[in-house]
């Protein structure tokens, strides 16, 4: 890193600072290869932009509130499973909601707390996790466009070595995600960095249409300076027909965010670069620009996708390096193939699916499938498979519509294997439907193909549930256990949001379902006394991909693979049932290898016993948390870039599971958790060059 200097104003006009970034109109209609246009301007970063809207500013002693906690420490946050409370339901305190965004149960024994994120053998009584600092909350406004920023800089930012984390939201969170911030944003806060969130777009951005109603910014509920507004004609007429219904950011604003996720956390990155330049330089002097501040890009899910496009729009060199864990990434593969050798397995070329697609076609073909895996693991506990009672009906249902021959499990297990699961992954499958049913493809489908809220795709919409769960079959119920007012505080923006294992507050619905509108998995298509997991409604969805708005929506996100030579690393669960492998990260580490040649500073991380759950309940036996491998990634970085380490190359990370039995697994140590070599073994070698990506088995 350069040395830090002062800049005068007047200097401004020869240097350039920052890339400012511009969408012109004919970005919806941009083939899948442009890149966006990039507009390079000399930009005063004293002067507030025009797009931004600064919201509040918070300082926290780090005492009774702070950057991470929101108070709660770490201490109380990783003994038992702390509830958030409210002192009135209907009128909770921005404090109160903030606390319950942030408040998440650490689980201690899967190596949080003592390998990755906080780490409790530092901690004190007086300190416990807590990190004083000053918060600023902010959005960019730009066609229509209303993304969340949240800026936080340590009371110990290290003026003299000035970083930046730009930490792109989780899935499809808004700001506030507990684990964005007490594992991404908590590494940055302990190396004294800046620490900067943008929620893509999408957001905490849930709308009330009964009581038209919805959420500002800060978690409030209002009427009025709302995250999102839905555009429906006749509101009235839409709750007589469907009452106690809800529109989605994500699934209804008809914004397709993610083609813009890039250029929302270059603008994130702005903003913190004002902010900063505001608070400590001297008046009419910009003391922090790209040249002598260290900037990393920090996301995992989604936010691993927005990290990976930032990278791709970055051609000023503002990013210096970037981990990407288990992206939610969708590479155009060119003419030429993109091809995977894994271990002694036959070279095949890599077919470009989108998440979209593949969760899609596991929505149709799980339920069927439930039985042939138990019957695959005769000697294991099959988490929740108990719960799947009707699996033939799917099958009958399935081989009437003439997706199956046979009707039978096996068939269906036998689908998904040929479509990229592995039978690794089997024992996941009926967790990952019961959680997600129809939701996970639902929310890309919808918001690639601009759907309205009142358009019901394929007769699904979004209604409160019983969120009792006793006698819960999933009907449409009003809002009892949790008051709308509370809900920001609870909700993640991914449905269905949970209440427990066994009951939901906000789900999609079959509005035509057999006997009265409800989710999924306890729906009828077919007869009116059969559950068959609405079979019609998953069929309508796996065809909507071939629907000209969905594929037009699709060819806008997909991303070229040029990281412009930042040094970035990829890291990802070879056991990721939500984001396949094949489709994601190795199909990126291919064509990257093919675009940037021998001059990629791209490497990938590949680590065993790991999938897009965090190792806890009810897998604790089996996997383990991939957040550890991506703190770890990031530190190498961080080495490098500071003190010029040498980095660790491409490799397959032999983590070990912990073993026992379901809710029983010892505590993980640093046998379980393996961390990235510097030097790994030769056979643990990934090679990756010219489109072509050799992972050893």
């Amino acid at each position: 890193m350069k040395k830090k200097k002062s800049i005068k104003l007047k200097t401004l006009a020869s240097l350039l600072l920052f890339t400012t970034v511009v969408v012109p109109c004919s970005l919806h209609a941009a083939k899948p290869n442009n890149r966006i246009n990039i507009n390079r301007t000399n930009i005063n970063l004293i002067h507030q932009p025009d797009w931004l809207t600064i919201e509040s500013s918070n300082y926290y002693e780090g005492d009774k509130d702070d950057l991470v906690t929101a108070g709660l420490g770490f201490t109380k946050l990783s003994g038992n499973a702390f509830a958030s409370s409210f002192a009135y339901p209907s009128q909770p305190t921005l404090q109160e909601l903030r606390q319950a965004k942030l408040n998440r149960f650490i689980n201690v024994k899967n190596g949080e707390g003592l390998m990755f994120g906080f780490k409790r053998q530092t901690l004190t009584p007086m300190f416990d996790g807590r990190v004083p600092g000053t918060e600023i909350l902010a959005t960019y406004d730009d066609d229509n466009v209303t993304v969340g920023l949240l800026l936080q800089i340590p009371l110990d930012f290290d003026k003299n070595k000035p970083c930046i984390v730009a930490i792109p939201a989780s899935d499809s969170d808004g700001l506030f995600n507990a684990s964005d911030v007490q594992i991404r944003g908590l590494w940055g806060l302990k190396h004294n960095c800046a620490v900067i969130y943008n929620d893509k777009g999408a957001g905490n951005g849930i709308y009330d249409l009964t009581y038209r109603r919805g959420y500002g910014i800060n978690g409030k509920s209002q009427k009025s300076n709302l995250l999102f507004v839905p555009k429906l004609n006749d509101i009235a007429q839409y709750n007589q027909k469907y009452p106690n219904r809800y529109a989605v950011k994500q699934l209804h604003s008809r914004q397709n965010s993610e083609q813009r996720w890039g250029e929302f956390v270059l603008k994130s990155i702005e903003f913190a670069f004002y902010e900063l330049n505001v608070k400590f330089s001297p008046s009419q002097e910009v003391f922090f620009n790209k040249d002598n501040t260290l900037v990393l890009v920090y996301g995992a899910n989604d936010g691993g996708g927005a990290a990976l496009k930032a990278g791709e729009l970055d051609k000023d060199n503002i990013i210096k390096g970037i981990v990407a864990v288990n992206p939610q990434i969708q590479p155009v593969l060119p003419k030429k193939p993109v091809t995977i050798k894994y271990g002694t397995n036959t070279e095949k070329k890599i077919e470009s699916k989108s998440i979209a697609d593949y969760s899609a076609y596991a929505s149709l073909y799980i339920p069927c499938a439930v039985p042939a895996i138990v019957a695959n693991n005769a000697d294991s506990y099959v988490p929740f498979a108990d719960k799947y009672r009707y699996s033939q009906n799917r099958c009958d249902a399935l081989k009437k519509a003439k997706l199956l021959t046979d009707g039978t499990p096996e068939e269906a297990l036998q689908k998904l294997h040929q479509y990229g699961w592995t039978t690794d992954m089997d024992i996941q499958l009926p967790y990952f439907y019961y959680k997600e049913t129809v939701s996970l493809p639902y929310q890309y489908i919808s918001a690639y193909g601009r759907f309205d809220v009142s358009e019901n795709m394929c007769n699904y919409s979004v209604a409160s549930t019983q969120q009792d769960p006793i006698y819960y079959i999933g009907k449409v119920a009003p809002l009892t256990k949790v008051n709308f007012e509370q809900l920001w505080g609870l909700a993640n923006s991914h449905l269905p949001l949970w209440l427990g294992d066994d009951a939901t507050v906000l789900d999609l619905v079959n509005n035509d379902d057999l006997n009265s509108p409800k989710r999924d998995f306890y729906s009828t298509s077919q007869h009116k006394n059969s559950i068959d997991y609405n079979t019609k409604g998953a069929i309508c969805l796996y065809k909507k991909l071939s629907d000209s708005r969905v594929q037009k929506g699709l060819n806008q996100v997909k991303s070229t693979g040029n990281l412009n030579k930042i040094k970035t690393y990829i890291v990802h669960a070879r056991n990721n049932v939500k984001q396949l492998p094949d489709y994601t990260s190795r199909a990126y580490v291919g064509l990257n290898s093919q675009v940037e040649g021998k001059a990629t500073q791209l490497r990938y991380i590949e680590v065993e016993n790991t999938s897009y759950l965090d190792g806890n309940f009810p897998f604790d036996n089996l996997l383990l948390p991939i957040d550890f491998y991506g703190e770890d990634a990031i530190e190498w970085l961080w080495a490098n870039l500071t003190n010029q380490a040498t980095l660790p190359e491409s490799q397959v990370v032999r983590a070990k599971a912990r073993g026992d039995k379901i809710g029983s697994a010892p505590e993980v140590t640093a046998k379980n958790l393996v961390p990235i070599s510097q030097t790994p073994k030769r056979n643990d070698v990934i090679k990756q060059e010219n489109g072509k990506i050799a992972i050893p088995e």
